[in-house]
């Protein structure tokens, strides 16, 4: 480790782009970077000591086992050596496809009887809910959409198709919020109206 606080911040970046770190930020900040960098490498160098010494281990530990069951079997050419890994369990989880193929797969198109279906039973639940809660109005309401969707189905474009969820719900919303900022009122209206033009407060 050599004294970086001594070098200029110019030494430093070059420095920091030849090991591949950053270059933002103040000298101290330089400095720090390139002590964990020196600190983080020689941790690295320590440790292909230590993985040396695994694979001894573990070879002492295959031909102990090999001895054992030559002890036990008393014929040589059955002992099979047990091969013994003393690598850590941490495994690595690499990601799947599965959820690029969830996301691409399209909906599924549902036939008209599906969908009248499914408008039944939501009208059915609405018309229970309905009657529980004593609204009247709104049990009535759902009876009469009820007796629709029996009669003609449903169409994609309404309101109840939306419910059922068989329309997105996004479309038409690329609009939403663009008049947000505008007022229509008299001061805002630009001469928009004739009555309007000598009216400004």
């Amino acid at each position: 480790m050599s004294d970086y606080s001594s070098q200029t911040v110019a030494q430093l970046k070059d420095i920091l782009k030849s090991r591949g770190l950053s270059v933002e930020g103040k000298k101290a900040d330089l400095v720090s970077r390139l002590i964990d960098s020196d600190n983080a490498n020689t941790e690295q160098a320590g440790s292909p000591a230590k993985a040396a010494d695994a694979p001894i281990e573990a070879t002492v530990a295959v031909a102990v086992e090999v001895e054992e069951t030559k002890g036990d079997n008393n014929n040589a050419s059955t002992a099979k050596p047990v091969p013994v890994t003393t690598e850590s369990a941490l495994t690595v989880i690499q990601p799947s496809n599965d959820l690029a193929k969830e996301v691409t797969e399209p909906p599924k198109v549902l036939t008209a009887e599906e969908r009248k279906q499914l408008a039944i039973e939501l009208l059915n639940k609405k018309v229970s809910r309905a009657e529980k809660f004593g609204d009247e109005k709104a049990a009535e309401q759902a009876r009469k959409d009820l007796q629709r969707v029996e009669k003609f189905g449903v169409e994609l474009g309404t309101a109840l198709a939306r419910e059922i969820g068989l329309v997105d719900k996004s479309l038409g919303t690329h609009n939403r919020g663009k008049f947000k900022s505008r007022r229509f009122n008299a001061r805002n209206n630009h001469g928009g109206f004739k009555k309007n033009r000598g009216n400004r407060h």
